[in-house]
């Protein structure tokens, strides 16, 4: 997943990302602490959540992917 984008509502392109760290409730009455993205459009105000752990597992797959296909000429 890529943080880079369009907004959806309006289309611009200036959006901030920051990170918030939100509580949250699992089966069995157990709270964790989950930390998520949120990218705002500077623009209009639509906001989107991204979980921190699936972006970051994706972006890991992504650059170990470039740095692989760059060794191989």
């Amino acid at each position: 997943m890529n943080l880079e984008y369009r907004c959806l509502k309006c289309g611009s392109d200036k959006y901030i990302v920051k990170t918030a760290v939100i509580p949250e409730k699992s089966p069995g009455l157990k709270i964790e602490i989950g930390t998520y993205y949120v990218k705002t459009c500077l623009e209009c105000g639509y906001t989107e959540f991204y979980s921190a752990k699936i972006v970051d597992k994706e972006f890991a797959k992504t650059k170990k992917g470039r740095r692989y296909a760059k060794a191989t000429p």
